[in-house]
């Protein structure tokens, strides 16, 4: 009898240990070597993740039936790469290859010339289902641009956020402050990373816009489930640059003086 209940208990104890197993990885460029950031990582089960500022990502399974899973890992600039979780155990080092014919063909804008993984300045934004927004005026070569990817930096700890993609036109003369929306359809995507870059995927829509001048700019709808005590969220940057806002959908646009936040935006 002592030995069904010992046989049983190691059992019970063998399950529990597996019950959840911790998966590390690092995504690394495969001529250079050096970390790439904030890439997509995206199990064939569960919530996607992305790799921090050192290429490094983490995310538990509960199901040994897991490791035969594999994730797509993806970033702008380079070719997706598809491996089994399995593989991470015993090599967690990643490479991606940079897609050179993709990047002879796309332009990045970023609002920042910096080092993006650096960035510091936070810009505290409470509202919320006001319709306020947020955002960054580019210049832009041509007034017909096909747009892939647009990025922003932020830093919350909620479990989910909605944010929601305006861009706007920028008339050339008077204020030069953002006007009318040129997006034909609502892009929102759910934010469940809590630090890093949120990227809106507009499948290279063509945008025509009266000038060469784009506001990119972005709307908090909603959050929700904080376990801290002082919720909160963030977009990032430094302290160069000029942002516009406006505290809702009826405010005036205002300058955000000599900080502005992290935006990139991928085009043809």
């Amino acid at each position: 009898m002592r030995h069904h209940i010992l046989l049983g208990f190691f059992i019970t104890a063998s399950f529990a240990a597996f019950a959840q197993q911790r998966i590390t990885g690092l995504v690394e460029d495969d001529e250079t070597g050096s970390p790439v950031s904030f890439a997509s990582v995206i199990p064939e089960r569960g919530q996607g993740i992305m790799t921090d500022s050192l290429g490094k990502f983490t995310f538990v399974i509960r199901k040994q039936s897991r490791l035969n899973d594999s994730i797509l890992i993806s970033a702008a600039g380079y070719l997706p790469k598809k491996t089994a979780i399995r593989e991470l155990l015993s090599n967690s080092r990643v490479t991606l290859i940079q897609n050179y014919a993709l990047l002879q063909q796309v332009k990045v804008f970023a609002s920042l010339k910096g080092d993006y993984q650096k960035f510091g300045y936070y810009r505290d934004w409470k509202v919320v289902n006001q319709g306020g927004e947020i955002g960054y005026i580019f210049d832009l070569s041509q007034k017909r641009v096909q747009i892939g990817q647009v990025q922003v930096k932020v830093n919350h700890n909620y479990d989910t956020c909605w944010l929601k993609l305006h861009l706007r036109d920028v008339a050339n003369s008077g204020f030069r402050l953002p006007e009318n929306e040129v997006l034909k359809k609502e892009v929102i995507v759910p934010t469940t990373i809590k630090y890093g870059l949120v990227e809106f995927d507009l499948s290279w829509q063509q945008v025509n816009i009266p000038t060469n001048r784009l506001y990119v700019g972005f709307e908090l709808l909603r959050c929700g489930c904080s376990e801290s005590a002082a919720p909160s969220f963030f977009f990032m940057g430094n302290e160069d640059g000029l942002n516009f806002y406006k505290e809702s959908g009826q405010a005036s646009w205002k300058r955000g003086g000599d900080h502005t936040i992290y935006v990139r935006m991928l085009a043809k």
